[in-house]
């Protein structure tokens, strides 16, 4: 794999931020419910959809899943656990610590799925299924970890499983992987209703990032921005790389898994943020920075990690 790849594989994902950005500003584009309307379909119905149909078809015998789970669940675990320990020293207060921790190990479904399938093509994107239903559980209980310092009364674990449990892409990749279990094929009229649905996640979901992105005041949050950031974009990736050599991940997966290590933070942590009493503006302005400096710092980490895993 060449840098040209790379960026050629960046250059959709780049257009549809871009365009979802700038369709917002346009007349009849404006209202805030139309894109709270579409992040919802994207997030609740299109992007399951996919997720099911991907994992459901996907052939997993020549894919080493207990290492590859370990490989990405270690080091977001090894991550979280750092600043969750370091909370008093990346964060000025705690609603703004667990937007850090957000930023230092949600990842950007959209973008992760677009990515991978512009480079390896159906193999990329059936990884890429296998990849997001190890790490949306992972994230989502390490983010509602950070949220548990915020509480007043006693740790909830009930709370922490039903965030889980209900999250619409983990029922979206259980039930693919049910499915798959199954050994069946998914019957020709429900693929005909799904395969459009899966279709237009991804042009949507990114649309929706890019409607997504607000202005911020940088120096406000300049030291948990640079922390979140470095975490994300550079310690997350770097114990992902070293932890997928050790273990003798094969290289495709291990690309795979790399880059859903090293994009940006998740659109969806606003929305938790905004919830859950955390800091939505810190948590808007790392969502912003880590796209357009994933923009940089991604060709950097796959060319490194192939060079690294021997490809």
């Amino acid at each position: 794999m060449s840098l040209t790849p790379v960026l050629l594989a960046l250059v959709p994902v780049v257009a549809l931020i871009l365009g979802g950005s700038a369709l917002k500003r346009l007349p009849g584009f404006t209202n805030a419910e139309f894109w709270s309307g579409a992040e919802k379909l994207a997030y609740f119905v299109l992007l399951p959809v996919l997720l099911f149909s991907s994992v459901a078809d996907v052939s997993v015998a020549h894919v080493p899943l207990g290492r590859l789970a370990i490989g990405l669940i270690a080091p977001t675990a090894v991550v979280s656990i750092l600043i969750i320990v370091l909370r008093r020293y990346v964060a000025r207060d705690l609603p703004s610590f667990t937007s850090v921790l957000q930023g230092g190990v949600r990842f950007n479904t959209y973008i992760g799925l677009s990515i991978s399938a512009s480079l390896f093509g159906a193999e990329g994107s059936a990884l890429a299924a296998i990849v997001a239903a190890i790490l949306v559980p992972t994230v989502n209980i390490a983010s509602s970890l950070g949220f548990e310092f915020l509480r007043t009364g006693p740790s909830s674990v009930v709370g922490i499983v039903r965030v889980v449990v209900t999250n619409p892409l983990v029922i979206g990749c259980a039930a693919g992987g049910l499915f798959n279990l199954t050994g069946a094929q998914v019957p020709g009229v429900l693929d005909s209703v799904l395969s459009p649905l899966a279709t237009a996640a991804l042009p949507i979901g990114l649309l929706c990032v890019g409607a997504g992105l607000r202005r911020f005041p940088l120096r406000a949050h300049v030291a948990a921005m640079v922390n979140s950031t470095v975490a994300k974009l550079i310690v997350l990736p770097a114990l992902t790389l070293l932890v997928l050599i050790l273990l003798e991940v094969p290289t495709t997966p291990a690309l795979v898994a790399m880059i859903f290590q090293s994009i940006a933070t998740a659109s969806s942590g606003y929305v938790m943020a905004r919830q859950l009493g955390g800091n939505s503006e810190l948590m808007a302005a790392l969502i912003a920075v880590q796209t357009i400096l994933m923009l940089l710092t991604l060709p950097v980490v796959l060319l490194v990690s192939q060079a690294a895993l021997g490809a």
